[in-house]
């Protein structure tokens, strides 16, 4: 089977050509590679673009600047589906093992054709400081919980049949946080499976620099921390309002988001990030007609 790899970059020059030495070291290379490059300057686009021409078989593109669902959209639609049979998703601070591609490789040669065409897989995404990110599940708030049946992925160590990208886009409308467990849920309502397999690992080396997302924003809260309550809110209205339709729970999520958000943001002294929380999320598309296949 072709495994595709999408490597999403922004700014970070060295941990991108680690990424690529990491993937094209691999004990079985990709089949192909595409870097989408959200980088705003021309400078730092022509050094990525330098660092790129170094690999074969990677070609490089500019992404949309428009958030981190929108560049991954930007790379697996630069693959057509007829070119590869899985895509992985790889942000720029992340190195995977040598075993990680004929792991997973193996692991859909063990399926029969339908079965790999409908499973997606998740290993391990493990960091320098001990942190581990797993498969696991959505709780009814909307928070990351453990699972012996997974719901969700760690998705820098997860791998896609390339087709279910022809049937679903990421969700153009989350700027960062949460977009993974979002499309995992339209994949389950279509019938995909995801299978835990904890040999897939990758590192997550955390980036060199600060993310302009740990930056303080409004009161004490970063952007980091808006962004992924404004997703979190989105994701819980989409989920029991759109995907797995349940008025009671709507309801019940909506009240139990507000009123422990607000003692959250009475806490942190930052009450004032309530209106740019709600502006951020986007809820209001939820009522409009979609324009695109991503939900």
């Amino acid at each position: 089977m072709r495994l595709s790899a999408c490597i999403t970059t922004r700014n970070r020059p060295e941990d991108l050509e680690n990424c690529l030495r990491s993937l094209w070291d691999s004990q079985i290379k990709p089949h192909s590679v595409i870097v989408s490059d959200d980088s705003p300057s021309i400078e730092m686009q022509q050094q990525n673009q330098k660092i790129v021409e170094q690999y074969p078989q990677t070609t490089y593109i500019t992404g949309p600047r428009i958030g981190v669902c929108a560049n991954r959209n930007n790379a697996v639609n630069a693959i057509p589906a007829s070119e590869t049979d899985l895509i992985a998703f790889i942000d720029d601070d992340i190195c995977v093992e040598p075993e990680f591609i004929g792991s997973a490789i193996a692991q859909y040669a063990k399926m029969s054709p339908e079965q790999s065409q409908h499973t997606i897989l998740s290993g391990i995404s493990y960091s320098p400081d001990g942190y581990v990110m797993a498969p696991g599940k959505l709780s009814f708030r909307g928070y990351f919980r453990s699972s012996d049946v997974p719901e969700t992925i760690a998705i820098h160590a997860s791998i896609f049949p390339r087709q279910f990208f022809e049937q679903e886009q990421w969700d153009e409308n989350i700027f960062f946080g949460y977009e993974d467990a979002e499309l995992c849920l339209r994949a389950l309502k279509r019938g995909y499976k995801i299978l835990n397999c904890p040999e897939l690992r990758v590192l997550n080396a955390g980036g060199n620099g600060k993310s302009s997302l740990m930056e303080s924003d409004i009161g004490k809260l970063t952007k980091y921390e808006i962004s992924i309550e404004a997703a979190r809110l989105y994701i819980g209205i989409k989920r029991y309002k759109d995907l797995f339709p349940n008025v009671l729970k709507l309801i019940g999520f909506c009240c139990v988001y507000f009123l422990h958000m607000t003692a959250y943001l009475c806490k942190r002294g930052s009450l004032q990030a309530w209106p740019e929380i709600i502006r951020r999320s986007h809820i209001q598309k939820l009522w409009q007609p979609s324009q695109l296949n991503w939900g």
